[in-house]
């Protein structure tokens, strides 16, 4: 493994950045020496590219998974896993996750931040708690598992809403449709700020600054090029704004301009 600080100094951005890297290069190497399985606790987007590149760059590629109880989920931990497993087995593996089902009332009408903020003003850290798959009848809440018996205990009410608690499988989650718009339109080229301005309905500048702020993610990785080329299949997530694929890239007009197609979280 090269040098931790060499690899922190290259990625890490700020202090919090630099507490994050030791912490995961540590769970790296505890994983490679001593033969076990190590776990981080949940990265948002931002910290998945830079936790990426921090591991490939230590040569823990082969070792290395995200993995956030269910495909495609949007905050992950970051497992490491010696060599005598396969990934498979990570994601079989419950011990470091559980899931807690909470139900609701018919009629109680609760939302993404309402589950979040109640369990929260417990004074457990974002870190600690996944995804939030929020469904017509309840949620399905993905949390690390040294909190599963203390949310058991103590979250009783969501939003002011009376709500039950029940501990699930990893393999109960029901993962609600995400409600998907198709569109199409043409872009000068297909560089990254001209595709999320024409999906996003930004202007060019607009665009521009979401991406110079660190806030899009080209297929999982932060980006901070505007010039980078989008290709088809790409997915491409916009903070605040939401998450589009490139599904085909259509014929050109005359005048040049690549017209695509696409799907929209809505």
């Amino acid at each position: 493994m090269k040098q931790k600080h060499d690899i922190i100094k290259k990625f890490a951005q700020n202090s919090d950045d630099k507490i994050l890297l030791a912490y995961v290069l540590e769970k790296l190497e505890n994983c490679l020496t001593k033969s076990y399985m190590t776990n981080t606790r949940f990265l948002d987007q931002r910290q998945q590219s830079m936790v990426k590149q921090a591991v490939f760059s230590a040569g823990g590629e082969k070792n290395f998974v995200f993995w956030g109880g269910y495909e495609d989920a949007e905050r992950v931990c970051a497992v490491f896993f010696p060599d005598y497993m396969k990934i498979d087995d990570v994601y079989n593996e419950e011990n470091f996750l559980k899931v807690i089902r909470i139900d609701k009332k018919p009629a109680d009408s609760l939302n993404h931040r309402d589950y979040l903020g109640s369990i929260m003003g417990l004074q457990v850290q974002r870190d600690r708690i996944g995804d939030i798959l929020v469904d017509e009848y309840g949620a399905y809440v993905v949390i690390i598992d040294e909190i599963s018996d203390f949310l058991q205990v103590h979250l009783s009410v969501v939003g002011k809403k009376q709500i039950s608690l029940s501990q699930k499988s990893i393999n109960d989650i029901k993962v609600p449709n995400q409600q998907q718009k198709e569109g199409q339109g043409s872009v000068a080229s297909l560089r990254l700020d001209s595709v999320i301005s024409l999906v996003f309905s930004l202007s060019r500048s607009e665009a521009q600054s979401y991406i110079e702020r660190g806030m899009v993610f080209l297929n999982s990785n932060q980006c901070l090029k505007s010039g980078q080329c989008v290709k088809e299949s790409d997915k491409i997530t916009v903070r605040t704004k939401g998450r589009c694929k490139i599904c085909s890239l259509d014929r050109k007009s005359k005048k040049g301009r690549q017209f695509i197609t696409y799907t929209k979280s809505i």
